[in-house]
C-alpha cells in the first residue's frame, strides 16, 4: 500500500509502503487462517530509508534469535504430512514458557483479523532515539487503527475464508479504490535506558509489552494512503529481486551535482566504552508469567471461555503426549490459578 506519514512536525509528510502479510502458511492460503499478521513499514525520508519490519501483536514467540530458524519450522506444515500440526507446535513451544505472552494473542480473538484495516501494529523490537544534543531514549512504535481492531470468531472465518481466500487483501485494495480510505495513527513508548532496572521485566525483552499507564502511548503521526512519486527518492537499490518501481530519472546514484539532494543533518552519535566480555546467558527477569495471566484476567468472561476452547482443542491432538500437556497446564496454572485449573478439569 503506497501512503504517505505525517510524523513530527505539523504537516510534514514522509512517503511510505506499508506491507500486510500473513506469516506461517503459504502463499495464497486462505487469509482467514489463525495465523500473526505482517505490518511493515518503509519510511522513505530525505535523510535515508527506515524500515519498521513488525507484526499485529506487540510480542514475539521467542526471546533467543537463535531459535527463530526452528520456531518457524515448528510452526509450518509437517515436512512429512505437509500439514500444520498442532502436536508439533506444543512440542516445540513447551520449552519456551516465553511463549505464553503471544499465545495470548495468536489463540485470543485478534488471531484471525476482520481484515487488514482493522488490525494494530507493532515494530515488537526494541529502538533508540537519539536527539540533536545526542541524549538516548528506549523507543517503541506502536500503530493503532482509526477505526479500531475487528476480528473474526471461526464460524465467520469459515463462511468469508470459503466463499473467498483473499478476502483481506480484496477489502483493502476495494476500500482504497471506493475512497473509503483506512487510517492508523502512530504512537510510541519511550524509556530513559538509566531507569531499565526499574521494572520487574526486562524493556529489551521481545516477549514483553510495556505498561501503558506506567510509560504512556505518545502520538507522533498519522498514516494516510496517498499517490506515491514513481521513484522515491534516492533508493538506488533497484536492481535486485526486490525491485518493484518503474524508474525515469537520470541520476539514480548519490552524491551528484547534478541532483543536490539534501543531506542528514550531521549529529552527534554518542560514543561509550564498554570492557568486558560477550557471553550468552539467561536473561536475570524473565517474569513468563504475570504478563499472560494480567491478558487473560483483562478479557470479559465469554471472551476467556473462547480462549480455553481453542487451548482445549489443540491439546486435545493425540500425538500430544501426556507429559506436553502437563507442561502446558503447568504454565496456563503459573499465569492465572483458574486457568490453569479450567484447562485441565476439561482434559480428563
Amino acid at each position: 500500500m503506497n501512503s504517505s506519514l505525517t510524523v513530527g512536525t505539523r504537516g510534514v509528510q514522509t512517503p511510505v509502503i506499508v506491507r500486510f502479510s500473513t506469516v506461517i502458511h503459504e502463499r495464497g492460503s486462505p487469509e482467514t487462517l489463525r495465523d500473526v499478521r505482517g505490518f511493515a513499514v518503509k519510511f522513505y525520508t530525505r535523510e535515508g530509508n527506515f524500515d519498521l519490519v513488525g507484526n499485529n501483536f506487540p510480542v514475539f514467540f521467542v526471546r533467543d534469535g537463535m531459535k527463530f530458524p526452528d520456531m518457524i519450522h515448528a510452526l509450518k506444515p509437517n515436512p512429512k504430512s505437509h500439514i500444520q500440526e498442532n502436536w508439533r507446535i506444543l512440542d516445540f513451544f513447551s520449552h519456551h514458557p516465553e511463549s505464553l505472552h503471544v499465545f495470548t494473542f495468536l489463540f485470543d480473538d485478534v488471531g484471525i483479523p476482520q481484515d487488514y484495516r482493522h488490525i494494530e501494529g507493532s515494530g515488537v523490537n526494541t529502538y533508540t532515539l537519539i536527539s540533536k544534543a545526542g541524549k538516548v531514549l528506549y523507543v517503541k512504535f506502536h500503530w493503532k487503527p482509526a477505526n479500531g481492531v475487528k476480528c473474526l470468531l471461526e464460524d465467520e472465518a469459515i463462511k468469508v475464508g470459503g466463499s473467498n481466500h483473499s478476502h483481506a487483501t480484496k477489502d483493502l485494495y476495494d476500500s482504497i479504490a471506493a475512497g473509503n480510505y483506512p487510517e492508523w495513527k502512530l504512537f510510541i513508548q519511550t524509556i530513559d535506558p538509566d531507569h531499565e532496572d526499574k521494572f520487574d521485566f526486562d524493556p529489551l525483552d521481545v516477549t514483553k509489552t510495556w505498561p501503558e499507564d506506567i510509560l504512556p502511548l505518545q502520538p507522533v503521526g498519522r498514516l494516510l494512503p496517498a499517490n506515491a512519486p514513481k521513484s522515491i527518492y534516492h533508493n538506488n537499490h533497484h536492481d535486485g529481486a526486490m525491485n518493484f518501481m518503474h524508474r525515469d530519472e537520470e541520476v539514480n546514484y548519490f552524491p551528484s551535482r547534478f541532483d543536490l539532494v539534501r543531506e542528514a543533518k550531521k549529529y552527534p552519535i554518542p560514543s561509550n566504552v564498554l570492557m568486558g566480555k560477550r557471553e550468552k546467558r539467561i536473561i536475570e527477569k524473565e517474569n513468563n508469567f504475570k504478563q499472560p495471566g494480567e491478558r487473560y484476567r483483562s478479557w470479559a468472561p465469554d471472551r476467556q471461555e473462547r480462549f480455553i476452547h481453542r487451548w482445549i482443542e489443540a491439546l486435545s491432538d493425540p500425538r500430544v503426549t501426556h507429559e506436553i500437556r502437563s507442561i502446558w497446564i503447568s504454565y496456563w496454572s503459573q499465569a492465572d490459578k483458574s486457568l490453569g485449573q479450567k484447562i485441565a478439569d476439561r482434559l480428563k
